[in-house]
């Protein structure tokens, strides 16, 4: 019983080290290579092989097929990604989740424990956030190693007890039916962990130790294939049509992959013994027998995508219509904030585009005296209400993003797109507060005359030009615009006072004119005032 005891107490705690190395090594590697991710997503088109490119590279940044599966869902579900594209990430994320096959048998489990240590020591006197990471990055591959040492150890006792050799050997591959029922039985235990790598790594331990033969393994390893798709499938509940198309392609790919294989089992070992023999090598063969079932799954599916992405269009109906989203920001995209990040400001500079629209219709709705209900002026009503919805959803989800484990500078980047967002919303405010005075000038029948529209016109040219200065600035990264933003903010007050002034001195001559229609001007001419104020604030948030 004490024997028995210790056995599940090493394997245990080995399972637990293991999947927290690579959790760690999972974190550590997305933030190392953040950057990188965003550049490899970019490169996705309606090139299939290019697809499949990109879900290797990734998965293998992120050491997680179950990441990039749940990421390319989030991608679909917001429309950046179209279905057959994600076919093809997917494809590659099945190929490339192979590499942690390969990092498995690798023979240096004794080095594991020190090389975690070390990594925590780097870690402790690390000055910088990327530092940091990359110490983290090299414990959680100790812990890895550690973890596999432990459970092999784990499991060594159990070859001198016949009662476990007799339990292992029921899993026993003799044909088709107990191969399939041991693929079952890998699915389920992934499906459990939530982690192939950690289902790969028990059998590769359970085979080194003579526990289970080289069909068998293989037969596990087939069906951890399925198993991983759980993750995928849970995450499309609540998602688009779209994701959940990919969501479910991802389970019918690795299914059929499993039952191509099946009939041909036999076949398949024997040729996978000719590359790696697993006499010599039991490891090896296994990880072999990993990357080779992918990569041919890959080429088969390769180009049945369109045809497949048909035939999930026909049995998963499209959304009913649901309350509008204004954004492509999705909770899913919190799997990779980096890319997360990227997306809110790709999000917040097409504010900009709907600002440069609202001011052009102010200007347009002032110089042609155009009505109260023209549409110019919904189109600026209807800016403002959209602008509204996007910087509620920008906020909602980069709070989130705040509550994530992320690095200092993604934390300042993450506040200052919140920021801005908030000071671009209040840009489409003022210029709705402007088309509401005009309004109601037009509503009491009040028309600027020319001296009023070339006071408004002054300021209106200058405060877009100003705009257009920083938003450049924010979509390019450019914060060297300190000296250039100051100037133009003065000159905007000056003109703003030079208008005031000249305005006054007006009404003292022309006693008759309305009062609405006097005060209606100034406030019109206060509101390009704290525009102008409000771009100069979204400067300094750069600069923070």
């Amino acid at each position: 019983m004490g024997d028995a005891l210790n056995i599940i107490l090493n394997v245990i705690g080995g399972l637990g080290i293991f999947l927290y190395g690579m959790e760690n090594m999972a974190n550590a590697m997305q933030k190392v290579a953040g950057d990188k991710l965003k550049n490899v997503i970019a490169i996705v088109t309606k090139n299939r092989f290019l697809g499949v490119l990109v879900g290797i590279i990734i998965t293998i940044l992120v050491q997680s097929s179950s990441v990039t599966t749940v990421m390319v869902i989030g991608f679909v579900n917001a429309s950046l990604m179209n279905l057959t594209q994600a076919l093809g990430v997917i494809l590659g994320a099945n190929i490339g989740t192979t590499a942690v096959g390969w990092l498995l048998i690798l023979k240096v489990g004794k080095y594991g424990l020190p090389l975690a240590g070390i990594g925590a020591i780097i870690g402790m006197f690390a000055k910088t956030e990327k530092g940091k990471e990359k110490s983290k990055l090299m414990m959680g591959i100790g812990l890895i190693f550690f973890g596999m040492e432990l459970m092999k150890n784990g499991f060594e006792p159990l070859r001198a007890m016949p009662e476990f050799v007799a339990m292992f050997q029921r899993f026993h591959v003799t044909g088709i039916g107990s191969a399939f029922l041991v693929a079952m039985v890998g699915a389920f235990l992934t499906a459990i962990v939530q982690a192939s790598a950690a289902t790969l790594g028990i059998t590769i331990m359970l085979a080194s130790q003579g526990l289970i033969d080289a069909q068998t393994g293989v037969a596990i390893v087939m069906g951890l294939n399925v198993g991983t798709t759980i993750t995928a499938f849970l995450a499309s509940f609540g998602a688009k049509a779209n994701a959940k198309r990919a969501a479910y392609a991802h389970t019918i790919i690795n299914i059929f992959g499993l039952l191509w294989v099946l009939p041909i089992y036999g076949i398949y070992t024997k040729m996978i013994g000719h590359i790696v023999d697993p006499n010599v090598n039991i490891s090896g063969f296994l990880a072999a027998a990993h990357t080779i079932f992918n990569v041919t799954n890959a080429v088969l599916f390769i180009f049945l995508l369109t045809p497949l992405a048909n035939f999930l269009k026909k049995i998963i109906p499209n959304d009913e219509v649901k309350a509008k989203k204004y954004t492509h920001l999705d909770v899913r995209m919190l799997e990779t904030p980096t890319l997360a990040i990227e997306q809110t400001k790709a999000e917040v500079a097409s504010i900009g585009d709907d600002i440069k629209l609202a001011l052009e219709k102010v200007k347009t709705v002032i110089e042609n005296n155009l009505p109260k209900n023209s549409d110019e002026i919904a189109e600026v009503f209807r800016i403002e209400e959209k602008v509204d919805m996007v910087q509620s959803e920008v906020a909602e989800l980069n709070s989130q993003i705040l509550g994530l484990d992320i690095e200092q500078h993604l934390v300042m980047v993450t506040r200052k797109n919140i920021a801005i967002c908030d000071q671009y919303e209040s840009l489409t405010d003022y210029a709705e507060r402007i088309m509401k005075v005009y309004a109601r000038l037009k509503e009491n029948d009040l028309t600027i005359n020319e001296h009023k529209k070339q006071d408004l016109f002054m300021l209106h040219n200058a405060v877009v030009e100003f705009f257009e200065l920083v938003n450049t600035a924010y979509v390019t990264n450019n914060v060297d615009i300190t000296i250039e933003a100051v100037k133009k903010s003065t000159e905007i007050t000056n003109m703003y006072r030079k208008a005031r002034k000249g305005h006054l001195e007006r009404m003292g001559n022309d006693k008759k004119q309305r009062p609405m229609l006097s005060t209606g001007h100034m406030d019109m001419l206060n509101h390009y005032r704290r525009l102008s104020d409000h771009m100069l604030t979204v400067v300094e948030i750069m600069n923070i």
